[in-house]
């Protein structure tokens, strides 16, 4: 049985489809064909049972209401041509044994036999007699039976006679079968005079228009069953039809080589105006597509990532490769003695430094692309700011450095749960990055301001990612806003979408004499800082001939937003 359900689960749909709809198909029509031939056979079988009872009615009338039964009658008629047989036959000088059959009373045919079969009733052979009619009557005179059959008056024999003996006389109707005459529905009933009365009705009518009407409905079902078979094939076939394209779609992908990392073509989709919604095979199209568009992605993320992992190796490479040849370069001029010793080693020492700042950094964005958390302890902002910008202005006193903080109850709101030498390190990169890509007498301020992030209006005309600025800090919560703004030349055009990339560089200098070259990590560690602790960064930026961005006619403003802690929190830190 297992073995032939897998050899059926091995068709195709369609084929299976089509042969359960002509099976369903058949299936109605039998139990319809069925349910016909039992109430039209019910029928005929209730006809043919008034019937037997008029016949019954009949009988026991003329039984009742004449002093001779009819059958006497018959006997008399056929002495009578017994008599007149027997002189024809001797007139003829035949031999007895080859005497023709006698007819009396519908050509009853007689033998030597058959002188001692009972006779038939005389009303057999008379008028509203009919095919298939018996009887049977038995007296203390004997039994008196016949069948009609062809118009003709038939005797019974004895084993037909004993079958009809045995019907019960209780008037009820009854289905026998009597020898080679077949089925016949008979009933049975006693006259007053102790008289058995033996009515019955072929019932070969009823088997057999039963019979034709089945053998057709057969006929008509099987019709009508491969009829629907063929039609529901073309239809299913016609409905899976977008599946052909989907599966076709399907092993042209199996077959790319996706392995390869370079740029892979654009995968064919379903075509969306063959999608029908609501439908199964709409889903399954859809699915597909959907399915694409993400393996696409994930591919063309695997792509850039892979580009952008090829480029960072390039460049942390490239960047310390200098300190590295510098730091050779005075050892080989050390050791055959053609620079001063304490030049050589303090030339070694600030490479030295600046090659391990370079890995430190490198350091902590792998272990933020790690998903390493940093620590969550309460910060105090105002005092970073302060901490940064004394540094700052320490660094480069030509710029203008000016501080804007809240007062009083204001400054208890302007604390931060993250990492405090993270976020030193955030301050710090933004204010290097002002004072390292302005010129001298730029005016660079630092403001703080805690503010309802749902009604915080940020200018910006570089791209920002709305979904992760509103998982930045939720709507109703208060946010802590962190400004560093400078009215220098701005950040050009082509660099605006990288800006906070790793290793972009507003310059190409890649020294570190003059102090103003650039690792092209700053910006990237403040994003990756920010975003590790729930915030985002927002850069607004005008070039001088640029449309201005609200009272900003050129210059650069980095904009930091962090989920600031609730105030029962914040009451309980020192001010």
């Amino acid at each position: 049985m297992k073995t032939t359900r897998r050899a059926i689960r091995r068709w195709a749909l369609s084929t299976r489809l089509s042969i359960f709809m002509a099976l369903i198909v058949a299936v109605s029509l039998a139990l319809m064909t069925g349910a016909a031939s039992y109430a039209m056979r019910t029928w005929m079988v209730h006809e043919l049972d008034m019937s037997v009872q008029e016949d019954l009615t009949h009988v026991k009338n003329l039984i009742e209401n004449e002093d001779v039964i009819p059958a006497v009658k018959a006997a008399e008629n056929i002495g009578r041509s017994f008599d007149a047989f027997d002189k024809e036959s001797q007139q003829t000088e035949k031999p007895s044994e080859e005497a023709a059959p006698l007819e009396q009373s519908g050509d009853l045919a007689h033998s030597e036999q058959s002188e001692s079969l009972p006779l038939p009733p005389s009303d057999l052979d008379g008028p509203g007699s009919h095919d298939g009619q018996l009887q049977l009557i038995s007296t203390s005179q004997g039994i008196y039976t016949g069948l009609v059959r062809g118009f003709r008056v038939l005797t019974l024999k004895q084993p037909e006679i004993d079958v009809l003996t045995h019907v019960p006389t209780t008037g009820h109707y009854r289905t026998v079968y009597v020898g080679p005459h077949g089925y016949f529905r008979v009933a049975a009933t006693e006259t007053s005079d102790g008289t058995r009365i033996v009515v019955g009705q072929s019932l070969d009518h009823v088997y057999g228009l039963t019979r034709t009407l089945l053998l057709i409905a057969c006929a008509c079902a099987c019709v009508i069953a491969g009829v629907a078979a063929l039609l529901g094939r073309r239809w299913v076939l016609r409905e899976m039809k977008p599946l052909g394209a989907v599966a076709q779609i399907a092993r042209q992908i199996s077959h790319k080589d996706l392995s390869a990392t370079q740029t892979i073509e654009p995968f064919e989709r379903v075509e969306p105006t063959a999608i029908v919604k609501g439908t199964e095979v709409g889903d399954v199209s859809q699915a597909l597509n959907a399915m694409i568009d993400n393996v696409e992605h994930a591919f063309q993320a695997r792509t850039e990532s892979e580009q952008r992992l090829r480029q960072f190796v390039a460049d942390a490479s490239h960047e310390l490769r200098t300190p590295l040849a510098s730091i050779q370069g005075y050892t080989q001029l050390l050791q055959r003695n053609s620079i001063d010793t304490s030049t050589a080693l303090t030339r070694i020492g600030a490479e030295s430094a600046r090659m391990s700042d370079l890995v430190e950094d490198l350091l902590l964005l792998a272990r933020l692309d790690a998903g390493r958390e940093l620590n969550t302890e309460p910060v105090n902002i105002i005092l970073l700011a302060i901490d940064a910008l004394t540094d700052a202005h320490a660094a480069s006193p030509q710029h203008q450095w000016n501080l804007n903080i809240p007062q009083g109850a204001q400054a208890e709101h302007c604390y931060v749960r993250g990492d405090e030498a993270a976020l030193r390190q955030v301050f710090a990169n933004l204010l290097s990055n002002a004072r390292v890509h302005t010129p001298a007498g730029t005016i660079v301020d630092l403001s703080i301001q805690p503010e309802e992030a749902q009604g915080t209006t940020y200018f910006t005309n570089t791209p920002v990612d709305s979904d992760a600025h509103e998982q930045s800090a939720d709507k109703g919560k208060e946010n802590l806003v962190i400004t560093v703004r400078d009215n220098g030349p701005g950040i050009p055009q082509h660099l605006r979408d990288t800006v906070f990339d790793r290793f972009v560089r507003a310059d190409t200098s890649r020294t570190r004499a003059t102090g103003k070259g650039s690792s092209g990590l700053g910006l990237s560690i403040v994003s990756s800082i920010v975003e590790a602790l729930g915030g985002k960064v927002i850069l607004s930026t005008v070039c001088e001939g640029e449309e201005p961005i609200a009272d900003m006619t050129h210059g650069t403003i980095y904009t930091v937003v962090l989920p600031r802690m609730d105030y029962e929190e914040t009451a309980e830190q020192p001010s």
